[in-house]
């Protein structure tokens, strides 16, 4: 007897799936080892009884969530593997009709629930607006006796009586308090455009400025333009560490053994060998030796040399025109005066030696 009833309540079989998936055979048959999967995708299928191409295609999405492992991840690699050959899962084929019916349904309630709620809040809205309507009048005879103070008092003490009334006169108080705002914001705009027809200030107060570019105008400002540095017809060249001077066609005519080198100004240039400046003219001639720690450009005939920690000018035949006194210096300016510092002061040096001290 007791075997009777098990057999007659053992779990049904499964009916087997008809599906055919409309694909060549021999792509069907493919191994899974021919697509481009990674070790860990290939081993879960294959752990899955998934083995060709035909048990994939032959199975939906979703399906393939019921074998051990295989995750959401895993599902983008298999489309993304299977989607060069054509192929691709077992479409559902109740999901349009379930779509529908389930939107027709959720249509359907929305409509009931609109219905019950508009019949339901009917009375409710009724008794609400007149109680709102009351309280908007009373609102703005308040906030017209009250036009006069902050915006930011008017807001909060509407917020105050806002909230100690019930839901519906709340939720109409925010909307009257949106409203007039607006409206607060077009009054003020258009006060502010009045005013400034009239010569007013934001406050309301005359503007008694005085527009003194009208009594006393000036002469628009001309910027100079602006005065590019001559180029000379000689420029630098580096090589192996080593400076020289090439000219306009890019012809060398200096050859770089020179550790530093400054432009040639005044057919002048600084050049520097074994740690000490001196000077060579474009033929190359070295005109003043090697003797200064640092040294200038020349201009107006003159250039900043220093001996030791003092500075110092001298002209194009070397001789000292101004003595190694000061702690620094510049070349000339092009307008008859250097600058030379000592003591912490700065000053315009000139030819005769006279120095104006800042």
């Amino acid at each position: 007897m007791g075997r009777n009833n098990r057999h007659w309540h053992k779990k049904p079989q499964r009916p087997v799936s008809d599906y055919q998936p409309p694909y060549a055979a021999d792509v069907l048959a493919m191994s899974v080892e021919g697509l481009n999967l990674s070790a860990e995708t290939l081993e879960i299928l294959q752990k899955g009884g998934i083995t060709t191409v035909g048990h994939i295609v032959s199975r939906r999405k979703n399906d393939m969530y019921k074998v051990q492992n295989f995750n959401k991840k895993r599902l983008f690699e298999v489309v993304n593997a299977i989607a060069p050959l054509g192929v691709d899962f077992r479409p559902d084929e109740n999901a349009g009709e379930g779509k529908e019916d389930g939107r027709e349904r959720r249509n359907g309630n929305e409509r009931n629930d609109r219905q019950n709620s508009e019949n339901k809040g009917s009375g409710e809205r009724r008794d609400g607006d007149n109680r709102g309507g009351e309280r908007r009048k009373e609102g703005r005879k308040d906030d017209r006796m009250q036009e006069n103070k902050p915006r930011e008092d008017r807001d909060r003490e509407r917020s105050r009586r806002d909230e100690k009334a019930p839901s519906d006169e709340r939720r109409q108080g925010r909307e009257d308090r949106r409203d007039d705002r607006r409206e607060d914001d077009r009054r003020d705009d258009r006060r502010d455009k009045q005013g400034d027809k009239q010569g007013n200030n934001k406050n309301g107060k005359q503007n008694n400025a005085v527009d003194f570019s009208k009594i006393f105008p000036r002469e628009k400002l001309v910027h100079s333009p602006r005065i590019e540095p001559e180029k000379d017809i000689f420029t630098k060249f580096q090589r192996a560490g080593k400076w020289g001077f090439k000219d306009q066609n890019g012809k060398e005519v200096i050859p770089p053994i020179y550790t530093e080198a400054l432009s040639f100004k005044e057919d002048m240039a600084a050049v520097e060998m074994n740690g000490l400046f001196g000077y060579i003219n474009r033929e190359n001639v070295l005109v003043i030796p090697y003797k200064y720690d640092t040294a200038g450009s020349f201009s107006e005939g003159w250039a900043n040399v220093t001996l030791g920690e003092k500075c110092g000018y001298v002209d194009k035949t070397g001789r000292e025109m101004v003595p190694f006194i000061y702690d620094a210096a510049t070349p000339f300016t092009g307008e008859g005066y250097g600058r030379v510092k000592k003591d912490g002061r700065w000053g315009n040096i000139r030819k005769d030696g006279e120095v104006s001290w800042q």
